[in-house]
């Protein structure tokens, strides 16, 4: 009977969205009592159990297709008594369909949440905490606006300018010196204005920019700014100078705080060093004068993930996402900033 077909259908696909939420639930719980990213991998194998990761919506699709065809069929007799009623019974299937489907939001969530934990625990950072060199921590707000006031890049915005987003960590060289260290991403948002015809300025939209960086302390360089755009930096980076070498001064531009301190700085091999922190990269490398810290803010997106699963559907899949996911320009900038800082 086709109705007793149509009700295994229904049963098949609720048993198997069932184990879908119930691996939901499970890959929650693991993300919430893994210590270490191994931790992590090790529940998702073996798993035990129905691997899926995909809701079975081919039935609301079905019925929602059919739904619209009732639906339209009011085109051909709109006063048809027949034809009205497909309309209802078109209107009540796309209902049901609606209600019906299950959408890929928890899955996404959860999938995001392991990658995040994963993130944390691969890369040892400290989402929303200060770094450890702080002896007395600050309230979140003030400790991010003193950062914001030691370099003059994070007014970019006449709208807004926040941090809202960073994580600490702590990395090594290769001689094992360690570095205290703040990644973040820096929002801003410009407002654009024009004259209308009365001569009156009117808002037209709100801009809104990403860049992301990080901020090294205790560091002994001070008082330098260096940038790969074609722009004047303004006090405390008040002296412009140019190196001996001629593709260097046209790739960067250096600033300093102090002539005489910028001078001695610049010897040869550490122009050479700048020139090969920034041979693959563009952005703003600043050293505080007077506080030992060091700001660089560009473009790339240290937080992006790096990945070659592109439709995770089952733990497997899941399991070595999180195995071998990167964050290539954070790896990047860690291996170029810490050699140079040597």
């Amino acid at each position: 009977m086709p109705l007793d077909t149509v009700q295994h259908s229904i049963h098949i696909r609720r048993k198997k969205n069932e184990r879908v939420f119930q691996n939901i639930a499970r890959l929650w719980e693991i993300g919430r009592q893994a210590q270490t990213q191994q931790d992590i991998l090790d529940s998702l194998h073996p798993w035990n159990a129905p691997i899926v990761l995909k809701f079975e919506n081919i039935l609301p699709l079905l019925l929602a297709a059919l739904g619209l065809f009732f639906m339209l069929l009011i085109f051909i007799g709109p006063t048809n008594i027949w034809l009205q009623l497909c309309l209802v019974s078109g209107l009540f299937m796309m209902f049901w369909a609606y209600i019906s489907y299950e959408d890929k939001k928890p899955i996404n969530d959860v999938i995001e949440y392991l990658e995040q934990q994963t993130i944390a625990k691969k890369y040892q950072l400290a989402f929303r905490q200060q770094p450890q060199h702080i002896s007395v921590p600050l309230q979140p707000v003030l400790f991010i606006a003193h950062l914001k006031q030691l370099f003059p890049v994070f007014n970019q915005g006449t709208l807004s300018n926040d941090i809202p987003y960073y994580a600490s960590t702590v990395w090594s060289d290769e001689e094992g010196k360690q570095h205290q260290v703040m990644v973040f991403q820096y929002h801003y948002v410009n407002e654009v204005r024009v004259r209308d015809k009365d001569g009156s300025d009117v808002k037209v939209k709100e801009v809104h920019k990403d860049l992301w960086g990080v901020f090294v302390f205790d560091v002994e360089i001070q008082g330098l700014a260096i940038t790969t755009a074609r722009k004047n930096f303004y006090y405390p980076y008040s002296f412009s100078w140019h190196t001996s070498d001629i593709q260097t001064n046209q790739k960067l531009n250096i600033f300093g705080s102090n002539e005489m301190q910028t001078a001695k700085l610049l010897s040869p091999a550490f122009v050479l060093k700048l020139a090969d922190f920034f041979a693959q990269r563009q952005g703003d490398l600043m050293f505080h004068p007077t506080s030992h810290t060091l700001c660089f803010l560009g473009s790339a997106d240290l937080f992006k993930i790096s990945s070659q699963a592109k439709n995770i559907q089952d733990i497997s899949v899941l399991r070595g996402h999180l195995r071998t996911f990167k964050l290539p320009y954070l790896e990047s900038l860690q291996r170029d900033l810490t050699h140079f800082l040597k």
